[in-house]
């Protein structure tokens, strides 16, 4: 049923049906209600197409990511956000569409096609690399969007992340209070801006516990993999005895990858991922991690975005949120003098170091 349909049925005018509808203060609470009732007993739809002219808005929320987010277990956590986002959006008459990214775009480049196609009224951004060109080129153009996470060296954007910096600190004084001088931090290819914010806060507080800058090196990954270059480091008497990975998928990896080297996680290596452990679950020995309410950061996204969009001068504030440690087997006391793999008796599960301790 259209509109013209719906006001001759009530015998109204169709500027009063339509005022009504869009709750209009120019018509009376008696009206607005008998033509609302009377839309969804009807199955009344407003032509989107023909508000969108008018108002200039679409009431779409847009967020744009990778294929292989979808593909893979890798961010398998960002769905859980986006439903967080989208109920909360829907609530204010907003709807969220996913738009993907293939592995062969650009993402300047994607993102600029869904701008100029003029899909949504703001987007949402994730995987934020440093000096994101996405997100100076959406201030330049003026489009309202939150970023997923931070981008050093753009000032002055609205953005949701975790709180990284403390978690990397709490990571480095478990290590370090285990008995832990050789580290390692697992990266992604290519690393994020969030892994950069780890390290950075991961190596100064190593130093300042006393160890020395050398203490903490980088693992290098492919697709969540160690590398050959990461394998390598393994094969000698002075491997990394304990690993931050920076993402759950890089830490179910790491499982098979050292195993295939004769070392096992919480005996041989201790293991702390820094990101919420969605598909690690079933991991032996239980992935130590750090965790938060994916669903309550979707939902201050989407407060950020209609905050944005809303008429209101006061602009939202970005936010942090914390990460609580969700300690497991994974990771232990280290025991000195390491032996490489080949060489002595295996070491004792962490379990039972700590029993012992």
């Amino acid at each position: 049923m259209g509109i013209r349909q719906l006001a001759h049925e009530l015998h109204l005018s169709i500027g009063t049906v339509s005022r009504a509808l869009n709750d209009r203060p120019d018509v009376n609470d008696e009206t607005r209600a008998r033509v609302k009732e009377a839309a969804i007993r009807a199955g009344y739809v407003p032509n989107q197409s023909g508000r969108s002219l008018r108002s200039g808005r679409t009431g779409i929320v847009a967020a744009v990511i990778p294929t292989r987010t979808f593909a893979s277990t890798t961010d398998s956590g960002l769905f859980h956000v986006l439903e967080g986002a989208r109920r909360t959006l829907r609530a204010q008459a907003l709807d969220l569409i996913v738009l993907f990214r293939g592995p062969d775009e650009d993402p300047l480049e994607n993102l600029q096609r869904t701008v100029q196609r003029r899909i949504a009224d703001a987007v949402i951004v994730s995987q934020t690399t440093t000096a994101d060109p996405r997100l100076a080129y959406l201030k330049a153009r003026g489009v309202d969007f939150v970023a997923f996470g931070r981008s050093g060296g753009i000032e002055d954007y609205p953005f949701v992340d975790f709180d990284f910096e403390t978690m990397a600190r709490q990571a480095a004084r478990l290590f370090v209070a285990d008995g832990h001088r050789r580290l390692a931090v697992a990266l992604g290819d290519p690393a994020l801006n969030y892994e950069s914010i780890t390290v950075e806060a991961f190596r100064a507080e190593t130093q300042r516990l006393g160890l020395a800058e050398t203490a903490v090196e980088l693992l290098p990954t492919r697709d969540g993999r160690l590398t050959a270059a990461g394998l390598a480091r393994f094969a000698g008497p002075l491997v990394p005895t304990a690993i931050l990975a920076t993402h759950e998928c890089i830490a179910g990896t790491l499982y098979a990858d050292l195993g295939r080297l004769g070392l096992a996680i919480g005996r041989d290596v201790s293991l702390i991922c820094t990101f919420p452990a969605i598909d690690t679950r079933a991991l032996v020995p239980a992935l130590s991690h750090f965790s938060a309410d994916l669903d309550a950061v979707g939902v201050a996204l989407a407060e950020t975005l209609t905050g944005l969009l809303s008429d209101s001068a006061v602009r939202p504030r970005s936010r942090l949120v914390p990460l609580a440690f969700k300690p497991a087997a994974s990771h232990g006391p280290c025991l000195e003098p390491q032996r490489p793999p080949s060489h002595g008796p295996a070491r004792r599960p962490a379990a039972e170091r700590r029993a012992r301790a």
